[in-house]
C-alpha cells in the first residue's frame, strides 16, 4: 500500500490516500503529499496519530505550526482545526481510534 501512495504521489497534485486497515474501531490510512500539496483544514474527532514515513510535513493550527520529519509522530489534539503541508513529498500513516 506505501509504495503504491508513493508512486501516485509522483503524479499527484492532491492529497494520495490508502486504507490500510479499517476494524473494530481502528483505522489506518497512508497519506501522500508531494511537495507543498495541503490536506486542508479539519478536526479530528477520535483520537488520532500521526507517524511521518517519507520526507516532511508541516503540522499548522491556528496558533502554531510544527514540522515532523521521518519517523516522528505526533498525538492529534481532538476538536482542534488544523491542516497538513508536505515540506517536501512526504508519506505519512495516520492512526484514527474510533473507539469511545
Amino acid at each position: 500500500m506505501i509504495t503504491e501512495v508513493a508512486e501516485n504521489l509522483k503524479i499527484s497534485d492532491q492529497p494520495v490516500i490508502k486504507k490500510i486497515h479499517d476494524e473494530n474501531g481502528t483505522k489506518i490510512m497512508a497519506i501522500g503529499l508531494a511537495r507543498g500539496v495541503e490536506l486542508e483544514e479539519h478536526v479530528a474527532l477520535c483520537k488520532a496519530k500521526i507517524l511521518v514515513v517519507q520526507g516532511e510535513i508541516d503540522f499548522n493550527t491556528e496558533t502554531e505550526s510544527r514540522r515532523y520529519a521521518c519517523y516522528e509522530s505526533y498525538d492529534i489534539p481532538i476538536n482542534v482545526k488544523h491542516s497538513v503541508v508536505a515540506w517536501n513529498d512526504a508519506i505519512f500513516l495516520l492512526f484514527l481510534n474510533e473507539n469511545k
